[in-house]
Order: structure tokens, then C-alpha cells, then sequence
């Protein structure tokens, strides 16, 4: 009988369980390949009077777009990385009307790249702008967010916008 590569850790494996105890094929992969749970964060976006008032009049929304990324661990591939020798783990986007909290209960990254990615773990980028209903160009002059994604976890990030040029 000649037994499947893939089977041979699961033999092994078995091997070394005390008697009577089991596992499964899933629990032994998970246990191989850990996958790490992003819980979630909030963005509180507050604005100058001038720019909630147009943002009110014009019926315009408010987009909080995350960006998600990391730095390579040593010997990572160099097709996964950007221009910037970044790792591209994902985007997030949540629109939200002006006085709104924009929520993200939970972070979905390309899980593919994850492996690659440096002890620093997921880096996150928040971004602000217009959501471009009353006009083709942005409306917002707004702050940034930047930082580890575990920082970020649990928490409610605020970011001030004022209308550009105010």
C-alpha cells in the first residue's frame, strides 16, 4: 500500500497521541497553519462646522478606507511585494454620513501573503475623503491613521477633516 506525502504528518502524529485520543485531518492543517483573528476597530471622523455644513447640504457621505500591509520577513519572495518593497495584505472601506461612526467589526486580510509578513505583524493606513455624490473631487482635508493593525484592535481611532482650503 503506498500511503499519500501529504498523510505522513497525520501518521506521525498519531503515533505520538496518548491512547485513545484522536484527531482529525482539519484539526491537525489548523494546527500546522495557525490563521490570527483581527478583531475589529472604530473610526470616529469629526468635522470643522464649515465642512459639516457642506457635507449636510450637498446630501454627501464621508468614506474611511483602510489599507492593509506589512513588511516582508527575510527571504520573502520578491513577486509578493509592491514598489515600496511592501507586502499588499488588503483594503477595507466603510462610507458613513457625516456624525456617523464608521465600524469595522472585523479585519479580512489575503491570508496568502500573511506568511510573509515581518514580527511587526499587519500595518494599518486610514484614510478619509469625500464620498463625491455633490461633487467629482474630494471635499476633505482630514488627518491620517497610521500603525500596527493590533493597536488599532478594540479601539475607536478619531480623525479631524476640515473642507480643503478652510
Amino acid at each position: 500500500m503506498r500511503i499519500k506525502p501529504t498523510l505522513y504528518p497525520i501518521l506521525l502524529l498519531a503515533l505520538y497521541l496518548p491512547a485513545g485520543q484522536t484527531t482529525s485531518i482539519a484539526q491537525t492543517k489548523s494546527a500546522s497553519a495557525p490563521v490570527p483573528e483581527f478583531p475589529g476597530f472604530s473610526v470616529v471622523v469629526s468635522l470643522s462646522e464649515k465642512s459639516k455644513a457642506k457635507l449636510l447640504q450637498g446630501h454627501e457621505t464621508i468614506i474611511v478606507a483602510g489599507y492593509l500591509s506589512g513588511d516582508p520577513k527575510k527571504g520573502a519572495p520578491k513577486k509578493i511585494t509592491d514598489e515600496i518593497g511592501q507586502i499588499n495584505l488588503g483594503e477595507i472601506k466603510s462610507e458613513v454620513q457625516p456624525g456617523q461612526v464608521a465600524k469595522f467589526d472585523e479585519v479580512k486580510m489575503k491570508k496568502d501573503p500573511l506568511v510573509w509578513v515581518d514580527a511587526n505583524g499587519p500595518q494599518l493606513l486610514i484614510n478619509v475623503y469625500s464620498g463625491r455624490r455633490s461633487s467629482k473631487d474630494n471635499l476633505l482635508d482630514c488627518g491620517i491613521y497610521e500603525g500596527a493593525l493590533k493597536s488599532a484592535q478594540g479601539t475607536t481611532i478619531p480623525i479631524a477633516c476640515k473642507l480643503i482650503g478652510e
